[in-house]
């Protein structure tokens, strides 16, 4: 309501309103701006964004973004016990979770709801793992690891897979540890592997997850003990440093 009374201010007061700039100047600002829209939305698609503010960004850990720290703040559950008392439905509610046992009551049932929902770490859905085993912590703990995301080999870019398999095979004779991980089932994996004649072996991760670490598909991300220290659109991948 407040909103809607200055705006009839400004469409009844509209007269008395005078543009800071020219008209000329108003057309070129406009030209200008929307030619930096398209040209961002581009960049963002050929590359990555030009600032990073998901959890996965170049410096964090993994393993930070996966705990819960001391200090979080705890789940607050709300307890609605139902009685019959004196043939009518009372419901009594608490958050210890003690049944409040009213004299001459029966109990008819108890439903919960969450007043304050439970912490929930920044990364939460990231995995490595391969043939029902669950690689993350092994992986994790590698001083060097090189890791190519594809998160869905249905619309990957093979394309790309040529410098992909350049980096690796150098990561590879420089004494990383290189791994992929997709979304795709083990099958597409190896054939895509075989394919490219990539030297290293696909692990599952959910890809709402790989999404998020990286919009490229593929995408190559450095780590060391579960810190990323580089990561790259493949149309990039020349600014990818080993040492």
């Amino acid at each position: 309501m407040v909103l809607l009374i200055l705006i009839l201010i400004l469409f009844f007061g509209r007269k008395h309103l005078q543009p800071f700039f020219t008209k000329s100047i108003r057309s070129i600002t406009v030209i200008v701006s929307l030619m930096l829209c398209l040209w961002l939305g581009y960049h963002v698609l050929m590359h990555l964004p030009v600032i990073d503010f998901r959890a996965y960004k170049v410096g964090a850990n993994i393993q930070e973004g996966m705990s819960v720290p001391e200090d979080a703040p705890p789940p607050i559950i709300e307890y609605q016990w139902k009685y019959n008392l004196n043939g009518e439905e009372t419901v009594i509610k608490n958050t210890t979770g003690m049944d409040p046992k009213p004299a001459g009551g029966t109990r008819i049932g108890v439903e919960t709801e969450f007043i304050q929902e439970p912490y929930e770490p920044p990364i939460h859905d990231f995995t490595m793992e391969r043939d029902d085993q669950d690689f993350t912590e092994e992986f994790l703990s590698e001083d060097k690891l090189i890791v190519v995301i594809a998160y869905n080999l249905d619309n990957t870019e093979i394309e790309g897979f040529v410098d992909v398999k350049k980096v690796t095979d150098e990561a590879l004779k420089k004494g990383y540890k290189v791994i992929g991980l997709s979304a795709s089932s083990t099958a597409e994996t190896e054939i895509l592997a075989k394919n490219q004649k990539l030297n290293f072996k696909f692990y599952f991760c959910d890809m709402t997850a790989l999404k998020t670490i990286v919009r490229s598909n593929p995408g190559v991300l450095e780590l060391s003990k579960g810190t990323i220290l580089q990561k790259v659109h493949w149309n990039d991948i020349d600014d990818f440093k080993l040492n």
